[in-house]
């Protein structure tokens, strides 16, 4: 029976204890690993940032010379059936006094003696922030 027990503890017990001391080495070292590219990843991140923090001044100065210009034109088109009304808005996007667009037209078909619908009735002139200019 003490040989049982022997081969017992050499066949079965001893590996098992080896292959748990071998997951817990590898575990260990998985985690060293883990925190060594966490550590790279920050800097990396930091290092990013600082470039972009220097650059962000510029871009928004070019964000701020963007601008577009809207027009707003009303097509009454007369028909068999009276008169059909369009409203049609065209927008253009500048750099400066460069366009970067074509003209982007939308045209919004109102029918027959519909009036127009609230979002489009603009002032002359919008506001100065935008600087976009709106004709009608």
């Amino acid at each position: 029976m003490a040989s049982f027990a022997a081969e017992l503890v050499f066949w079965v017990i001893l590996p098992a204890l080896v292959a748990l001391g071998a997951a817990y080495l590898v575990w260990l070292l998985m985690q060293a690993r883990i925190q060594v590219l966490a550590a790279h990843y920050q800097t990396a991140v930091a290092k990013v940032e600082n470039d972009c923090s220097s650059h962000r001044p510029a871009l928004d100065e070019l964000l701020a010379e963007l601008r577009m210009e809207r027009r707003r034109f009303v097509r009454r088109v007369p028909g068999p059936n009276g008169e059909e009304t369009t409203l049609i808005t065209q927008e253009r996007l500048f750099l400066r006094n460069i366009p970067l667009t074509s003209w982007m037209e939308e045209v919004l078909v109102l029918g027959n003696g519909q009036e127009l619908p609230a979002e489009s009735v603009t002032p002359l002139v919008e506001p100065s922030p935008s600087r976009s200019v709106t004709v009608a």
